[in-house]
């Protein structure tokens, strides 16, 4: 079991157990919403991602091509999302206390990335999004 939660705490949650490695995604959307050249993330079952507190206050942000973000009305922090459609959560891994015991594996949206960015050669690149 890992805890995580936004910067200034105001939000709390518990995953124990991720179904993916950590990948990092390189489209426009994600630079963007993260103000760099990724995100760093995982996917966890819904039925191993619980909310500690602070679930009441999230403010969500929707653009018109479907992209969706979850923060932190208080400090701004990118929070985890319901993929309902898939029965997981998307769980940024800079929210983490502590080591979640995987390691990042993937590029995703590489066809997309900054053209300032570099890339480690040590993980799979994919040109698009994963299959979920």
């Amino acid at each position: 079991m890992v805890e995580g939660g936004c910067l200034c705490g105001a939000v709390r949650f518990s995953v124990g157990q991720f179904c993916s490695d950590i990948f990092k995604c390189h489209c426009s959307k994600c630079r963007k919403a993260f103000g760099g050249a990724s995100s760093a993330a995982a996917l966890a079952p819904e039925n191993a991602f619980n909310w500690l507190q602070g679930e009441d206050s999230i403010h969500e942000y929707h653009h018109d091509a479907g992209f969706r973000r979850r923060f932190c009305p208080q400090c701004g922090s990118l929070l985890p999302q319901s993929l309902a459609d898939y029965h997981l959560y998307w769980i940024p891994m800079g929210l983490l206390d502590e080591d979640p015991g995987i390691r990042l594996k993937r590029h995703i949206y590489v066809d997309s990335k900054a053209a300032w960015e570099v890339l480690d050669e040590h993980c799979e690149r994919l040109p698009e999004g994963l299959n979920t």
